[in-house]
């Protein structure tokens, strides 16, 4: 019965988003620490960059990361992608660094389309899978940038996303239309994985909401609707708070918390609103507010962008138990609005406490479709 024990396989991730991102936090770092748990793989990280001034906040929390995360993570400056011809130089920068610092892995793991380009001559010089973790349509979010010469961006970001699926051996996609836009290129061998969080991290218990309530001052009839996330325009976070001032208007106590690492922006957008709360608080405190809790909010535009996105605050919110308010643009997710009823239409009326069991059925449901644990089976055959 003896069984040969397998080494676990090394994995380079390769980003160049800012490392200080909640939204990294849980899908790079968050996604790192539970392969490794799982006896997966192993993880690097590179962390690309060109601009000191916009990378400076993430260059000085690479120590803090190294130590948190016991995890190697190297820097490397490279040329601005948007310089003509830097592509075939910052190939080579990254294969030169990463033959001088002489790291042993399997396989890459590019977090966007750009890594994956990036990551070309490291596939085929160490003969490594290239595993291109595909998050998003970049053509389509163009439209959400105030730039100059939108179409012709758009064309050399969609030439940039058929190159990324060619060049990779495996392609995680978070949506079904994302997977179809894939497959459209040629590359059919797709994992569809949506934007998960751990069952550990974000759960339901009816103790952490007694006292978060009790923290904060909440009535036990109070009904507190809560958006955790990033202020970027897609967020649609005015219509966010006209929805909560309609609620307002019907119930005074009634409460919205914001919870955001753009505390500039939010300010400016919630500045004399009564019940308005905002908080910046790290991702290991995220779940105690979402107990707090009884509604959650996630509005998006009805376009390409939010047709190929995968929030991962929806799991998070499903996994605590809470009612999702919502639209039908983030189509994947809409789909499971008959299965536990949840999910609320925008012009939903009837906003009232939900009870503990009903809470806990929802986050049941969702531990089985939303839960990083819940595709356990996937990552494993992503990581062979």
């Amino acid at each position: 019965n003896y069984k040969q024990k397998i080494p676990m396989k090394n994995t380079l991730f390769i980003l160049t988003e800012d490392l200080n991102n909640g939204v990294i936090q849980s899908q790079v770092f968050g996604h790192i620490d539970f392969m490794r748990k799982k006896k997966i793989s192993n993880f690097s990280v590179l962390y690309c960059y060109w601009s000191e001034v916009e990378s400076r906040s993430s260059l000085e929390k690479i120590k803090f990361l190294k130590k948190i995360n016991k995890l190697n993570i190297y820097s490397l400056k490279i040329f601005p992608p948007s310089l003509p011809f830097s592509l075939n130089l910052n190939q080579d920068l990254i294969l030169k660094f990463l033959l001088k610092k002489n790291i042993n892995f399997d396989f890459v793991h590019a977090r966007t389309d750009l890594c994956a380009v990036l990551a070309k001559k490291l596939k085929y010089f160490f003969k490594v899978t290239l595993i291109w973790d595909c998050r998003g349509y970049a053509p389509a979010e163009v439209d959400y940038n105030n730039t100059y010469f939108k179409s012709i961006k758009k064309l050399y970001l969609h030439y940039r996303f058929r190159q990324a699926s060619k060049i990779s051996d495996k392609v995680v996609v978070v949506s079904t239309a994302l997977e179809q836009l894939v497959k459209n290129t040629g590359n059919l061998n797709t994992y569809l994985i949506p934007s998960v969080a751990s069952k550990n991290l974000f759960f339901f218990n009816p103790k952490i909401r007694i006292k978060m309530r009790k923290k904060m001052k909440f009535n036990k009839s109070s009904i507190i609707l809560i958006y955790s996330g990033s202020f970027k325009k897609y967020q649609m976070i005015n219509e966010t708070i006209s929805f909560f001032r309609s609620i307002y208007l019907k119930n005074k106590d009634c409460y919205m918390i914001f919870l955001t690492n753009d505390q500039k922006i939010a300010k400016k957008y919630i500045s004399g609103i009564r019940n308005i709360l905002c908080f910046s608080v790290k991702q290991n405190e995220v779940n105690d507010y979402l107990n707090a809790a009884d509604y959650a909010m996630m509005i998006r535009k009805k376009d390409l962008t939010n047709k190929t996105a995968s929030p991962t605050k929806f799991s998070e919110y499903c996994l605590t138990g809470l009612n999702v308010i919502t639209n039908s643009s983030v189509i994947d997710f809409y789909k499971f609005r008959n299965k536990v009823e949840n999910i609320k239409d925008l012009n939903s009326s009837d906003i009232k406490v939900t009870s503990n069991i009903k809470r806990k059925n929802i986050a049941d449901f969702y531990k089985q479709k939303l839960s990083k644990e819940s595709f356990i089976k996937k990552f494993e055959t992503l990581y062979e």
